[in-house]
């Protein structure tokens, strides 16, 4: 998977070619970086493919592949990691709520590398929290804990998961986009 990282002066001119990667000229609104420009297009894909919803792997091939999707699309999401200033991947921390097995509704704490774009101005983002499903069966919509890995901890959240055990967790952050340097795509999924 490449990082696709670059400076804010060649996202606002379109000048050097690896600004380019994102493929949407057409709908360009010039945010103040490289991050902003990928999660943009990344936002209109999906709307592209979705269906109303409430709140050799790059991002331009996720893109076309999810924008490639025929009559009835199989995939409608483009999962994404964001790399902080100092180039390590964002992690992110919320909280949602399960029934249990006695039918009290129960706090679940839900770390996540891995996101999906809800919307997105020119500054800010509102991103959903993405998990895989527990390998045990349980009765919450998204049971994820986070375990490190060394000096890799966003290894230890995706190496031998299914694909299509990845879930959407209905916790959502708001971020400014400006803090992220870097943006790496997975391939398109459906969530």
């Amino acid at each position: 998977h490449e990082k696709e990282e670059c400076k804010a002066p060649c996202c606002k001119k379109h000048e050097k070619e690896e600004c380019k990667d994102h493929g949407h000229k057409k709908h360009h609104k010039h945010y103040t970086n490289c991050v902003g420009e990928v999660l943009a297009a990344i936002l209109a894909a999906e709307k592209k493919v979705q269906k109303k919803e409430e709140c050799l792997i790059s991002c331009k091939q996720s893109i076309q592949e999810l924008l490639e999707e025929k009559k009835s699309p199989l995939k409608n999401t483009i999962p994404f990691i964001v790399y902080s200033k100092d180039c390590q991947p964002f992690k992110a921390t919320g909280v949602t709520t399960y029934t249990s097995h006695s039918k009290e509704e129960k706090f679940i704490c839900v770390t996540s590398y891995l996101f999906k774009i809800k919307e997105l101005d020119k500054k800010c983002a509102v991103l959903e929290l993405l998990a895989f499903k527990p390998k045990k069966k349980c009765c919450c919509r998204s049971h994820a804990k986070q375990e490190g890995n060394g000096d890799k901890p966003i290894c230890s959240q995706v190496n031998h998961k299914n694909v299509h055990d990845l879930v959407k967790t209905g916790i959502c952050i708001n971020v400014n986009i400006s803090s992220f340097s870097a943006i790496t795509c997975l391939p398109a999924v459906y969530l």
